[in-house]
């Protein structure tokens, strides 16, 4: 299976222990868990380790995860599988061994634009494949966007991804969530149900602006930082004065206020600017390990950590999978 381990023994207090020694190494941890990276001789594989206690925001995780993953496509972080025990859930993901966007724009300052563009136009690709699933992301930003070693840009951490959309049509989004930066204004603004795909168009033209420029255009969609987009003051701080006008037509698009008048994830990739757009090698990226080849398979259900039970995940709605 993948090469990784699965062994009931790996998945108690000594996890720890195979991290000081190498078997395991530590990305990252929060609020939410750790990030950790096996490695060996066929495959690199992320374990994301969350605590089992916070079960129904797990629970849907798992099942948005496993939708996306189901076809494979090349713009989403896979989730090869995830295992249930005591006190942890654990997900086995997709290795991108060039990092992720965010530490790819601190180290450069700023992307060229032809590479701007194809990180762009992968990212546009990735989140009309997850609209075209009902499935709306909620928190994009260049840190959870994830480069391979051969430019391929994929989105992942999809902890606050819910769906938008099922057999009785589509749903309006209640819940405020994502990071403050990238959100889009009806998020803190709106007193009432919001539409969920433009929820996810917003963050686009602000990662658009932090690619080309090195900075975002604002910390917080603010009233006057509006106001100043709006009537196109000629500030030369201003972080969007400085790119071309077939950018600024784009943007002018996207960063729109009101969601009703923003431009569609189709609006985008029909703009001009993306017209005729070629894949580049290497994307640009530096020129990290390469990643290892695997197979992918099926995603499995949740699996109880004796290796006997598995857990169907309930069809049933939770309140809180909003």
């Amino acid at each position: 299976m993948f090469g990784y381990p699965r062994e009931f023994e790996l998945f108690n207090d000594v996890i720890d222990k195979k991290i000081e020694k190498g078997g395991l190494k530590h990305l990252g941890s929060g609020g939410y868990g750790d990030v950790l990276l096996y490695t060996s001789k066929e495959t690199d594989v992320v374990i994301k380790r969350v605590k089992s206690g916070q079960g129904c925001k797990n629970l849907k995780e798992f099942k948005i995860h496993e939708l996306l993953s189901k076809d494979g496509n090349k713009h989403i972080i896979q989730l090869f599988d995830v295992l249930k025990t005591q006190k942890f859930l654990f997900f086995y993901l997709e290795f991108a061994a060039g990092g992720d966007l965010e530490q790819m724009i601190k180290a450069k300052g700023t992307l060229s634009s032809t590479i701007a563009k194809e990180y762009f136009t992968q990212m546009i690709d990735g989140i009309q494949f997850m609209h075209g699933l009902g499935i709306v992301h909620r928190d994009l930003k260049p840190a959870n966007l994830f480069l391979t070693s051969d430019g391929i840009l994929k989105i992942g951490d999809f902890g606050f991804a819910t769906k938008f959309r099922d057999d009785e049509g589509e749903n309006m989004l209640v819940t405020l969530c994502g990071t403050a930066k990238y959100w889009a204004p009806e998020v803190e603004t709106s007193k009432k149900l919001v539409d969920g795909p433009p929820l996810d168009v917003w963050p686009c033209g602000i990662i658009l602006i932090e690619m080309l420029t090195g900075r975002r255009p604002w910390e917080v969609a603010t009233l006057k930082n509006m106001e100043n987009w709006i009537s196109k003051e000629e500030d030369k701080n201003l972080p969007w004065n400085n790119v071309e006008d077939d950018v600024m037509s784009l943007l002018r698009k996207i960063l729109v206020v009101d969601p009703a008048k923003r431009a569609t994830i189709d609006d985008i990739q029909e703009d001009k600017w993306l017209s005729g757009n070629k894949n580049i090698e290497n994307g640009g990226t530096a020129q990290p390990k390469k990643d290892r080849k695997r197979k992918l398979q099926t995603v499995v259900p949740i699996t109880e950590d004796n290796g006997r039970k598995r857990q169907r995940v309930p069809k049933k709605k939770f309140s809180c999978l909003e």
